[in-house]
């Protein structure tokens, strides 16, 4: 029975989903709490600390996602340039709606929700099928 719930929470979709969005709130606390240490603790700049903040938060979100998310077990030199191009096209991506809706006339914050939800199932989308198929 163990073996069944295991493998019916690993490997379904609605596994992977829940891993995901978890993996994403661990790499946004992560990245959130350096930024913010980084600024206010170690006074660098708002610059330095976003690319220490993001830096990690992207290290932990591969790694995360590569072993737990999908569990994937490749090697990773192919995964790490998927992943760094995915994440950048999926930030465009985030950006064209966010400013597309603002500038439409959409509220900064709605379109800032619909600007995040696009990066994240872009990312999800681009992990599953691409990055780590």
């Amino acid at each position: 029975m163990t073996a069944v719930i295991h493998q019916s929470t690993t490997h379904t979709l609605f596994g992977q989903l829940w891993r995901y969005g978890a993996t994403g709130l661990l790499n946004t606390a992560l990245g959130y709490g350096l930024i913010i240490t980084s600024v206010y603790v170690l006074g660098t700049s708002v610059i330095l600390a976003n690319v220490i903040g993001y830096g990690a938060g992207w290290c932990l979100s591969y790694t995360l996602n590569k072993r737990w998310t999908f569990q994937n077990t490749a090697g990773s030199a192919r995964s790490v340039i998927a992943f760094a191009l995915l994440v950048a096209a999926a930030f465009g991506a985030n950006l064209c709606v966010t400013l597309g809706l603002s500038g439409a006339g959409a509220a900064y914050p709605i379109a800032q929700a619909f600007g995040a939800v696009t990066y994240s199932a872009a990312v999800f989308v681009g992990l599953k099928w691409m990055v780590f198929k």
